[in-house]
């Protein structure tokens, strides 16, 4: 099974999303799980936010790396898409495969039973981040659940 996150930058929730979702498959050694994120709009050479790196390793996360573009191939390739915002999924299914529209999921609404978007924190205060970090970090212990 392959779970992809998306956002728009892949700089910080699609990203976060990915790091914590991998720890815990890991963690639990988890076999034939893949997990990966990209983004919607990725501009040439992004890297990932620094202040969502910097709270991702206050819990023991280790993410970094650059910013990977939405594509055909990664999205069709995708058993589960979950989006962040509504926006996303419009975004995403653009790219998709009709036929695979039934593979995308918006975070909140897959985790929580919510029907709400995962707002952006980029330019936002460190607060909004730590509240965007927690609220990730819980969806993917939601997330983990439904694959055991």
């Amino acid at each position: 099974m392959k779970i992809l996150f998306i956002c728009t930058g892949n700089a910080s929730r699609s990203p976060a999303a990915e790091t914590v979702l991998k720890k815990l498959i890991a963690d639990n050694n988890i076999e034939q799980v893949e997990v990966a994120s990209c983004g919607t709009k990725v501009p040439q050479g992004l890297v990932r936010e620094e202040i969502m790196c910097r709270i991702a390793a206050e819990y023991g996360y280790d993410m970094g790396g650059s910013a990977v573009p939405a594509s055909e191939t990664l999205l069709n390739s995708a058993d589960m898409i979950i989006v962040m915002t509504e926006r996303h999924r419009t975004e995403v299914s653009r790219l998709l495969k009709y036929d695979c529209w039934n593979r995308i999921f918006r975070f909140n609404d897959y985790c929580f039973g919510e029907p709400v978007d995962l707002p952006d924190p980029h330019y936002q205060t460190e607060h909004v981040y730590r509240t965007c970090f927690a609220t990730i970090e819980q969806g993917c212990k939601e997330i983990f659940k439904k694959l055991k």
